[in-house]
């Protein structure tokens, strides 16, 4: 018996979206897609257990760039924005959902610099190591399809992971 695979067409722009980001961004773990409020979950894992403060002291910071990026722009704010943490087993796992609408490719790279810069040594990342006029077109590419994502919205929620070098993206 052999699988088909099929893919909706309205959803072939999102499946590319969350495949790109995680090829894009190693740091990245997983990313879920929600319809109901157009909303992206970006989740990243640190090897660590911090502590409460640490964390919230994270979370002001992290929405104040957002907030600082989104005025110096000349963009509309965020219309939901929300950082929220998982503490489990010596690991920290920090989600942050963005509504999609908003979202722009530059304020995913200022969140993967923040995550870089705040938790290095613990950040938990794949060795990827793409040549930087791949990246610039990684970079167009995740512009062009968060403008699609934009016009149309998916009908299907959608969770995209890494597995040991893959991309794996299901439907839910």
């Amino acid at each position: 018996m052999q699988l088909e695979k099929k893919i909706v067409p309205e959803d072939e722009d999102s499946i590319n979206l969350v495949t790109t980001l995680l090829m894009r961004y190693p740091q990245l773990c997983t990313i879920n897609y929600s319809p109901k409020g157009h909303l992206l979950k970006l989740s990243f894992i640190l090897k660590k257990d911090l502590a409460l403060n640490i964390l919230k002291r994270f979370q002001d910071e992290l929405i104040s760039c957002i907030r600082a990026y989104s005025y110096f722009e000349r963009k509309e704010e965020p219309r939901h924005l929300k950082i929220s943490f998982n503490r489990i087993s010596g690991l920290t796992n920090i989600e942050i959902t963005r509504d999609a609408s908003t979202l722009t490719q530059k304020e995913i790279s200022l969140i993967v610099t923040i995550m870089n810069d705040s938790f290095q040594n613990i950040l938990v990342s794949d060795e990827i190591t793409a040549p930087e006029d791949e990246l610039s077109e990684q970079d167009d590419f995740i512009r062009y399809m968060l403008d699609n994502l934009r016009i149309k919205s998916p009908a299907n929620k959608l969770i995209a992971l890494r597995e040991e070098g893959r991309v794996l993206v299901f439907k839910r």
